[in-house]
């Protein structure tokens, strides 16, 4: 299920310099919940999305650009896709150490694992709706597929409007919990848990 983005997109592995461009689409598809815990890294002199570019730019981590796959539009970043493997559950123990807010969303990862997980697919508010974000979720599932996962996964909110996109890929609802609003703000009521099953 491939849609065609412009001629002139083009998509690619992410590269260091990459990390503002990727630290800014992270916080749209986090809805918002990335800046809480980049507030609480900052450094002296640093905003909590310098917070956001410096974590992207490290060679490893959940949010490094090396897990990364961008479209390019003219040579700016105009749609990103994060994912890795995500093959053990989080011990119970952990999930009870995190803060609240965090706990549903540790929860329904547990619920999908394992599973290749698509941490982060977003897109510029004025690239959407032409095609960057289904071409993302065809290399998600390549790269599932290559790794040996039979399932593709994602974790998103019940007001995003993806969510039909999502659907029309072969995403089916497996599992949803409700939102901790705790230091931060959102429309919705609930976290919803995500599997595309990847046949033959």
């Amino acid at each position: 299920m491939t849609v065609l983005v412009t001629e002139r997109a083009r998509v690619a592995r992410a590269r260091k310099e990459d990390a503002a461009a990727l630290a800014r689409l992270i916080m749209i598809a986090g809805e918002g919940l990335p800046l809480l815990i980049w507030e609480g890294m900052r450094q002296p002199g640093e905003s909590a999305m310098d917070v956001g570019a410096r974590r992207a730019a490290r060679e490893e981590g959940g949010f490094s650009y090396r897990h990364a796959d961008v479209v390019r539009e003219g040579g700016e970043v105009v749609s990103a896709l994060v994912s890795y493997a995500m093959p053990n559950p989080t011990p119970a123990d952990e999930i009870a150490g995190a803060p609240p807010v965090f706990q549903p969303l540790l929860q329904l990862e547990n619920a999908l694992a394992p599973s290749w997980y698509v941490n982060v697919l977003a897109t510029v508010e004025r690239a959407r709706k032409r095609g960057a974000a289904s071409r993302l979720l065809d290399v998600a599932e390549g790269q599932a597929r290559r790794a040996g996962f039979d399932t593709l996964s994602l974790i998103t909110g019940d007001t995003n409007s993806a969510r039909g996109l999502y659907e029309r890929f072969g995403f089916v609802e497996r599992a949803r919990l409700p939102i901790v609003k705790e230091g931060w703000t959102h429309d919705g009521a609930f976290w919803i848990a995500y599997a595309k099953p990847l046949l033959g």
